[in-house]
């Protein structure tokens, strides 16, 4: 998270730089503001960068779909830089680890549910390329948090967890206020090790959406 603030510093103090003179339906300008749509799915868990082991991350899927704002800060004829917040009603990890203990002999046993959540990612920075062009490829970080109902993604992590994305995929305009997203980000949850065991859900997350400028 350290890095993500250094950043957002860093683009924002160049951001005076950024000059633009292109009158292009498709150019996204500074002050314009992004309201949209999006909802995604991971077909399966990775333990990559220190996620869950192999044995944890089987037999898990996840679903989200957030509501979008976003807000140009700076653009000129080549580059869009905005502020990203999304609100996400819903959040689904299927496959999340749960104890149960059996009476009267006391045996506890590990079972597989869905858990469900939602939260919110308000820091977020996405730069868009060739802006101007009906095509615009783009990259963005965001980070936030969702609560769930049931601890995620194993019994000690609690029912807070932090999320960080990174991601990129294309905006295509559909009409000159109108555009259609399509990406990939990769979604990490974990506790921040806060309490219990801090081990990350980790997942590449194909994603869709679409967006409205005004």
């Amino acid at each position: 998270m350290k890095l993500f603030f250094m950043a957002v510093i860093m683009i924002c103090a160049s951001a005076p730089a950024f000059a633009q003179s292109n009158d292009d339906p498709f150019t996204l300008k500074r002050g314009d503001n992004e309201w949209g749509f999006w909802a995604g799915f991971s077909p399966k868990a990775t333990t990559v960068f220190a996620g869950l082991h192999e044995d944890e991350a089987a037999d898990r899927k996840f679903f989200i779909a957030a509501l979008h704002y976003g807000r140009t800060l700076a653009a000129n004829n080549s580059l869009a830089l905005q502020y990203q917040f999304d609100l996400v009603p819903v959040a689904v990890a299927t496959g999340t680890i749960v104890s149960r203990q059996t009476s009267p002999s006391g045996v506890t046993t590990f079972e597989r549910e869905t858990a469900y959540g939602g939260g919110f990612t308000p820091l977020g920075l996405q730069l868009d390329f060739a802006n101007g062009s009906k095509v615009h490829p783009f990259v963005h970080v965001n980070g936030g948090l969702l609560v769930f109902n049931k601890s995620v993604p194993i019994e000690d992590s609690g029912h807070l967890a932090l999320v960080g994305e990174a991601g990129g995929g294309v905006r295509i305009f559909t009409s000159e206020r109108r555009a259609v997203n399509l990406g990939v980000r990769f979604h990490h949850i974990s506790n921040g090790d806060r309490s219990g065991s801090n081990r990350g859900l980790n997942q590449f997350v194909i994603y869709a959406g679409f967006s409205i400028f005004r």
